[in-house]
């Protein structure tokens, strides 16, 4: 849409896209901006508490019992090698 958009007032005419001006276009893009600003804060407000577990467990220190212990080669699989 970048390359189609007129811009400034080619010989002195009053430019109108697809109905409408200019001014109208950059207020409708600085509304919209606000909007998805608005919305990106409120998912991340809703979403505070998943994202604060699923950074800590992401950091925390693995344990020495852990599924995949790559010391004995043990891949957590059940299955005994015979």
């Amino acid at each position: 849409m970048y390359f189609f958009i007129p811009s400034g007032i080619p010989g002195g005419r009053y430019v109108v896209y697809m109905g409408l001006t200019k001014a109208t276009w950059l207020w409708m893009h600085n509304k919209a901006g606000i909007f998805i600003i608005i919305l990106v804060a409120a998912h991340l407000i809703i979403h505070w508490q998943w994202i604060v577990h699923t950074t800590r467990s992401f950091f925390r220190k693995k344990k020495k019992n852990s599924i995949c212990n790559e010391k004995s080669g043990n891949l957590g699989s059940p299955i005994k090698k015979i």
